[in-house]
């Protein structure tokens, strides 16, 4: 009887991972991660995943590349939930959740109340406009740079307001928004070229445990300050 007690106790740690913050981004990162795959089986693209940049001023964690003959789309994505509110040129953004908790008076009877919470965030946009740029700087890539920000199935895009050359979207959206764009590029690189910018990008990849992890705590620091 002891291995029901250990598969039940093995359960309740993945049940409870899984509805973590962390555990939520995962399944997010996942399911982002199929569509581009999707992505670039239709249009012979090749995807990257989880990359570091490094010049001399600063570090950049990428979640998503994906790169076509046609274009580059680099993509950072957000598993967040609530009504999301922001502008491209605004430094922060904000995200307002609402909570429905229930509680007891006096007699004991039950009753519900909402709360609502606000968190602000750093803008995605100009996130993934440092990443574009990291990228500029370090290689010489002839192609076009397509920057697009996805967010999760519970986050609703209450007020958020950018240029046509920025995509802010839901992740059902990807692959459609992909194709609309590729079939908006008539200029289609050669396989040799795809095949350099590729090499490119994995050169300068860091992959390095150390360096990454740096990276990490200055990202922590930097938001702990502000």
């Amino acid at each position: 009887m002891w291995w029901i007690l250990i598969v039940l106790i093995i359960i309740m740690l993945g049940l409870t991972f899984i509805k973590s913050p962390k555990g939520k981004g995962m399944i997010g990162e996942f399911r982002v991660n199929r569509i581009i795959k999707k992505a670039a089986l239709d249009l012979g693209g090749i995807e990257l995943h989880d990359l570091m940049y490094q010049d001399e001023i600063s570090s950049s964690q990428i979640d998503h590349l994906l790169l076509t003959q046609k274009a580059l789309y680099v993509i950072e994505t957000k598993n967040y939930n609530g009504y999301i509110y922001g502008n491209e040129s605004s430094h922060d953004w904000t995200m307002t959740v609402k909570h429905i908790n229930q509680y007891k008076n006096r007699k004991g009877k039950k009753y519900l109340k909402v709360n609502i919470s606000k968190h602000q965030f750093y803008n995605p946009i100009k996130q993934n406009q440092t990443h574009i740029r990291k990228i500029m700087n370090l290689t010489d890539i002839k192609i076009n740079i397509i920057n697009i920000v996805v967010f999760g199935r519970k986050a609703i895009l209450k007020d958020v307001k950018h240029s046509d050359q920025v995509y802010v979207v839901h992740e059902h959206e990807l692959l459609k928004t992909i194709q609309r764009i590729e079939n908006n590029i008539s200029n289609k690189k050669t396989i040799e070229v795809q095949i350099d910018v590729l090499d490119q990008l994995i050169y300068h990849n860091i992959k390095d445990r150390k360096s990454r992890r740096g990276h990490v705590q200055r990202i922590k620091a930097k938001y702990k300050k502000n």
